[in-house]
Parts: structure tokens; C-alpha cells; sequence
């Protein structure tokens, strides 16, 4: 009995290292695609921290050129307002410029003469006038018939 004890141990032994031989190979393959697994897995969490920090980067500025491109439409809109106040202004000084040339080649009118006589003397007191000019705009030159004297 005991010697039958001792083949089916020996039985069982050779089956066992038998079954242990077989798996051992698909153990350590199966121990080192689960290592290349975590490893993997490790990288492509750095991948994902790494591209969400791009991300964050990227739409950071994103933001920046909105506001500076804003920036500039609003820079470009007060360019062209300028640009359209000068123009008037200009336009402006043009047509006045034409009256102020046509006004001074014609008569100039009695009253506006009168503003500025002074008394005929060699007495520097007597020259200044006690008379203030008026402050008002200057009257429009008549014909030279004396219409407006």
C-alpha cells in the first residue's frame, strides 16, 4: 500500500510538473504582456496629461489672439472714423479756405475799415483808441457803391 501511496505520489508529482511545465512558458508570457500592458498603459497616461496640456496651452492662445484680433477691429474702426474726421476737416478747411480767398480779393467793407481808424498824431496817448473792437463775426463785403457805408 504504501508503495502504491508512493506511485500515485510520484504519479501525481510527474503530472503536476508535467502540467507546471507546460504553463510556465504561458505564465511568464502572460507575466510579461500584462508588464508590456502597465507600461503602455503608463505611456499613453503621460500622452494624455501631455496633449491635455497642449490643449489648455492651445486654447489659452486661442484666447489671446480673440482679444488682440478685437483689438484690432476695434483699432481698425477708429482708424477709419479718424480718417473719415479728417477728410470733413479737410473738406471743411477747403470750401473756408475758397470763402476767406474769394472774401479778401473783394471790397472790404466800410464798417470793418472803421474798426481799426486811429486819430492822425504823433502823440502815442492819443493814438490808442479808448473804443473796444467788437467781438463779432465780420460783416459780409457789400458792392462797392457804398451801400453798405
Amino acid at each position: 500500500m504504501r508503495l502504491a501511496l508512493v506511485k500515485v505520489g510520484g504519479l501525481l508529482l510527474a503530472g503536476a510538473a508535467l502540467v507546471w511545465w507546460g504553463l510556465s512558458p504561458r505564465i511568464d508570457l502572460e507575466a510579461e504582456r500584462a508588464g508590456h500592458a502597465e507600461q503602455s498603459l503608463a505611456e499613453a497616461r503621460q500622452l494624455i496629461e501631455l496633449q491635455a496640456g497642449v490643449l489648455a496651452t492651445q486654447q489659452s492662445q486661442i484666447g489671446t489672439i480673440t482679444e488682440i484680433e478685437r483689438q484690432m477691429r476695434a483699432l481698425g474702426q477708429d482708424i477709419t472714423r479718424n480718417a473719415q474726421d479728417h477728410s470733413r476737416a479737410i473738406e471743411e478747411l477747403k470750401r473756408n479756405d475758397q470763402v476767406v480767398a474769394d472774401y479778401l480779393h473783394g471790397v472790404v467793407p466800410a464798417a470793418l475799415g472803421r474798426l481799426y481808424e486811429r486819430p492822425e498824431t504823433t502823440d502815442p496817448r492819443a493814438y490808442r483808441s479808448e473804443a473796444l473792437l467788437p467781438a463779432g463775426s465780420v460783416p459780409v463785403a457789400g458792392p462797392a457803391s457804398g451801400a453798405g457805408q
